[in-house]
């Protein structure tokens, strides 16, 4: 994998993203989750700045997944929760206590140049928020639908 190919910079959905990972990548990185090659995999997609956070990220969106499959599939019209779908953006966010967050948003978007126009009724989106100082989980929160 080529990072230069990987991760494209500033683009939306934040229009001050550090990077976004396309979704393309997203499989081969939970494949890879509690192996040997996570670490490799995830510097490869956002540089060794980046690595842990995305795979702490990846992990808590996954584990917000799959507590949701059985009750979104049951959802009119029925979720199907699947994280290879999602592209992964990410954001830096400071507070006034000094405190700094990179937050990770998972979305699927079939179409992802019209995002903004309206979600299709299998759109859906996780936001996991990651300490930078503790290398913390702050939050995890989705899918918005």
């Amino acid at each position: 994998m080529d990072s230069a190919n990987n991760v494209q910079q500033n683009k939306i959905p934040f229009n001050d993203s550090l990077f976004e990972v396309d979704r393309q990548y997203v499989a081969t990185l939970l494949k890879a989750l509690h192996t040997e090659q996570a670490d490799a995999i995830a510097e490869q997609l956002v540089g060794a700045d980046y690595a842990l956070y995305l795979l702490l990220a990846v992990e808590a969106a996954q584990q917000r997944a799959n507590s949701l499959v059985d009750i979104a599939a049951c959802w009119s019209p029925p979720l199907h929760i699947d994280l290879a779908l999602c592209s992964i953006d990410c954001k830096e966010k400071h507070f006034s206590d000094g405190t700094k967050l990179l937050v990770f948003w998972f979305y699927e978007a079939s179409d992802p140049n019209n995002w903004m126009e309206g979600f299709g009724e299998q759109f859906f989106d996780f936001t996991v928020e990651i300490d930078l100082d503790q290398l913390s989980i702050y939050s995890v929160s989705g899918p918005s639908r």
